[in-house]
């Protein structure tokens, strides 16, 4: 049997509740996210003190009990000033373009065959061929490679435009 209050009901609790008060907020083996995240909130702003208790042949007892008041390690990281939020490296795009580049520049390098698009896309878990045709058009359009299509039957020839090698012509 599983019990378990609301976030909101935490949150309420926290509140009015009297220091040394405990609440049972779950009885489980492991509570919702939401639930999980308010607890872990009040616990870090130092409201709350979190525990588990388990009897022989009963279900795990999640429990907050009240604090006094934040413990000053708490107050001061609660008043420490905001450093900012981290911005992402670069899009999913223009990562899986660079890694294009890279798988195109090593088979350059080591004078084999262009990869075709289906291979492109299984080396690097792209959705597709067309995923993987569109990062190719990129790095034309970029102007860092420059691709010859030799004919229906053989591979594309792409030369590696900072370095001036090219990939071997290949059947396909």
């Amino acid at each position: 049997m599983m019990s378990a209050l609301k976030p909101e009901q935490l949150i309420s609790w926290a509140e009015r509740a009297r220091p040394g008060e405990n609440v049972a907020y779950f009885t489980g083996a492991r509570p919702a996210d939401a639930v999980r995240a308010v607890a872990s909130a009040l616990h870090s702003r130092g409201l709350v003190a979190m525990t588990t208790k388990r009897a022989a042949g009963e279900p795990t007892r999640h429990i907050l009990q009240r604090l006094a008041s934040p413990r000053p390690s708490k107050l001061r990281a609660l008043t420490r000033i905001n450093p900012g939020r981290f911005q992402s490296r670069a899009d999913g795009a223009k990562c899986t373009t660079k890694a294009v580049l890279r798988l195109l520049t090593r088979a350059a390098n080591r004078g084999q065959a262009c990869p075709t698009n289906a291979e492109l896309a299984r080396a690097l878990g792209l959705k597709d061929a067309v995923a993987a045709s569109y990062r190719v058009r990129r790095l034309v359009r970029e102007g860092k490679i420059r691709v010859e299509e030799p004919g229906p039957t053989e591979r594309r020839v792409v030369t590696i435009v900072a370095t001036g090698k090219s990939t071997v012509r290949g059947a396909l």
